[in-house]
């Protein structure tokens, strides 16, 4: 009803991933029918004279009713000269459900939550006139570090003086690491 019938075409065509959920309506399932191509069967298998039949791969039933899991899965791969589709059922997990995910929320229920600082203006051009040269290396580089945290540390002074000393300032590595390195910036 948005997209009209050319837009939702464009949009069912064109995506190359697409997760189908059971329940989807009729002009819908058949689309997708079709797209799924057809199998060719054998109507007997008992009898070595029977006929081969073809069918859709996935019937309209089959589309809104997938036969296993909760959904459908439709993943295209396009190049030049080479495409293929490949079309499974599948049963999504909500994170929640994952046991990961359960260790990360029950862990994450007594910390407190990392409040962002609204209202603030980062301008790095004052220190434009400064160019720092680096030679790009897998090593590591100490020249590297030394001028990120030289750039991170004018950082944390400017947004120290446009908060008033109101702004806690915490480096990457310190949040990962529980935000037990955090140090707060006053000017």
């Amino acid at each position: 009803m948005i997209y009209g019938s050319e837009g939702t075409q464009a949009l069912f065509t064109g995506l190359a991933t697409q997760v189908i959920y059971g329940g989807c309506d009729a002009d819908t399932a058949e689309f997708y029918s079709k797209a799924s191509g057809t199998a060719t069967t054998d109507a007997n298998q008992d009898d070595p004279n029977s006929h081969l039949r073809q069918r859709p791969l996935l019937t309209v039933d089959e589309v809104i009713t997938p036969q296993v899991g909760n959904c459908t899965i439709f993943a295209r791969y396009v190049e030049a000269g080479f495409a293929t589709q490949v079309v499974l059922n599948a049963r999504l997990t909500r994170f929640y459900e994952r046991i990961d995910w359960q260790r990360r929320l029950s862990a994450a229920q007594s910390a407190q939550p990392l409040l962002l600082e609204r209202g603030l203006s980062m301008s790095l051009s004052s220190h434009s006139h400064e160019i720092i040269e680096v030679a790009t290396s897998a090593e590591p580089t100490p020249n590297l570090d030394r001028a990120a945290a030289a750039i991170m540390a004018r950082i944390a002074e400017d947004a120290a003086q446009q908060s008033g000393g109101k702004v806690q300032f915490s480096s990457r590595d310190a949040m990962r690491g529980g935000r037990a390195g955090s140090v707060e910036v006053k000017s």
